[in-house]
């Protein structure tokens, strides 16, 4: 009778084993994906301390229990990554730990793709507490031999990084050794370890300019003689608060992720899981809680969120002049852009009045000497006109002291001027000088050796509250055209 229920009992464990997988299952391993596949270890290039613990089928006398600590770190500018991990897992009468050693090599294909290799080295531990088996002889042999045994153990692990899709495979329990315990029957009592197949892909959505990130993710779990297992989820990181996510494990469970972020640094996390096979009202909820530390970050981010923090602090600090200051360089960039595009046309109009202006002169010698005569006798009394109007000062700009009238001052000298015109040559922009100067208002031209651009300028001023209170006031009503200031450092 002994015999036939040992024999039972361990026919049990072996089919379990058959049926199951044998890899401990988290709901959290979202943060520590190097678990399962060691190329992912250092993927992230800062330096991290996570420990987890998860309560299995709550309620349930002899259910699963796991404890787990993961190392996780970079060297070499983020070309090598390293792990450990180290774990116990204890289902009523078995227990089983391990630690596991990674190495991951990254390797830089492009400036946007990585691939990733990783090999995992480790030792597992399996045993029974045979001081908990209830049996009718307390004295049955079976009881008294040393009923734990480890072996080595291998994983390997690849895995592709294309900017903010990754896809990654790894083999757990490569080697599948046998864990020997006795020999005190017919056969040996014996655990056997299956190689395991692990593929994962995951996709970041930047939200908000990376202050939120939105993953969805696969995972696929596969083994000999077991049915794949499909992990189908969605997590949303928001750095500067927390996350949260779901999943559901086919066949198994659904689970509800929600942490929070204490710090930069230090994060907390847990997560809930309902059964949904065919077992679910036996089973009932199962429970994990999460606490992670980065130590550091690699230099880009490092140096990336240096230059956003900075940016922020200036965008704070920054005063309603300097605001304002940003919005006239932008108009004066939009009408440079204008000016800029006008010229290939304004090249081409001009080499047109040149041929009219060849075409009339030969017509005007061809032509009979009266048509000529009254040609130049309408010429006179147009210019005469135009004299008259010259002459009529009517728009003259008063108010301002010498040394702020363009006439006296040095074209493109360090200051604040008030502008009326920007062209991309300078004979329109003398000409437009020219016109002004007709009605009485001095104007000037200097070119800025930065975009070769020719500036139109009126006034100028020593500093930028001075040109602005000329500019918005139209020169105190004595022009109005548009304005606008050139900063001249």
């Amino acid at each position: 009778m002994k015999k036939a229920i040992l024999s039972i009992s361990m026919l049990v464990f072996g089919l379990t084993s058959i049926q199951a997988q044998q890899l401990p299952l988290y709901a959290s391993y979202f943060f520590t994906p190097q678990i399962t596949n060691p190329a992912l270890s250092g993927a992230d290039g800062f330096s991290s301390l996570t420990t987890m613990h998860r309560q299995q089928w709550q309620g349930m006398e002899g259910a699963p229990e796991t404890s787990a600590l993961v190392f996780n770190g970079a060297l070499n500018k983020e070309r090598i990554g390293y792990s450990v991990y180290a774990f116990n897992d204890v289902t009523d009468i078995v227990s089983r730990s391990g630690i596991y050693g990674n190495y991951a090599y990254h390797a830089q294909l492009s400036e946007n793709s990585i691939l990733s290799f990783g090999l995992g080295l480790g030792y597992l531990n399996n045993s029974f507490d045979m001081a908990s088996v209830r049996v009718k002889n307390e004295g049955d042999p079976f009881l008294f031999p040393t009923n734990q045994n480890g072996t080595l153990d291998m994983n390997l692990g690849l895995n592709l990084q294309v900017s903010d899709f990754r896809i990654g495979i790894s083999i757990p329990q490569l080697f599948n050794p046998t864990i020997n315990y006795s020999n005190n029957y017919t056969g040996p009592v014996a655990y056997h370890l299956i190689r395991h197949y692990v593929a994962s892909t995951q996709y970041d959505v930047q939200i908000q300019k990376d202050r939120m990130v939105l993953s969805p993710m696969v995972t696929v779990r596969a083994a000999s003689f077991v049915a794949p297992q499909l992990d189908a989820g969605l997590m949303l990181n928001m750095k500067e608060y927390g996350y949260l996510g779901a999943m559901y494990r086919s066949n198994y469970a659904a689970t509800l992720n929600a942490g929070v972020h204490l710090t930069p640094m230090l994060s907390v996390g847990y997560s809930h899981e309902f059964s949904t096979n065919a077992f679910a009202s036996s089973l009932g909820m199962s429970n994990e809680f999460m606490l992670s530390y980065r130590f550091g970050d690699n230099k880009r981010n490092s140096r990336l969120e240096a230059e956003v923090k900075r940016l922020k602090d200036k965008q704070r600090q920054a005063s309603k002049e300097t605001e304002k200051l940003l919005n006239e360089r932008l108009e004066e960039f939009k009408d440079e852009l204008g000016a800029a595009q006008k010229v290939e046309l304004e090249k081409q109009t001009e080499s047109l009045k040149k041929n009219l202006q060849e075409e009339g002169l030969k017509l005007q010698e061809a032509g009979n000497q009266r048509r000529s005569r009254q040609e130049e006798s309408s010429m006179n009394s147009y210019e005469d006109l135009n004299s008259n109007n010259s002459v009529q000062r009517d728009g003259v700009i008063k108010g301002y002291r010498n040394e702020n009238y363009a006439n006296n001052v040095t074209p493109g000298s360090p200051g604040y001027y008030v502008t009326a015109g920007v062209y991309g040559e300078s004979s329109n922009a003398n000409r437009q000088a020219a016109k002004l100067s007709n009605r009485g208002i001095q104007a000037n031209v200097f070119r800025d050796s930065r975009n070769d651009m020719f500036y139109v300028y009126l006034l100028k001023f020593p500093s930028y509250q001075q040109a602005d209170s000329a500019k918005d006031s139209g020169l105190r009503g004595q022009y109005t055209g548009k304005l606008w200031i050139k900063v001249v450092k």
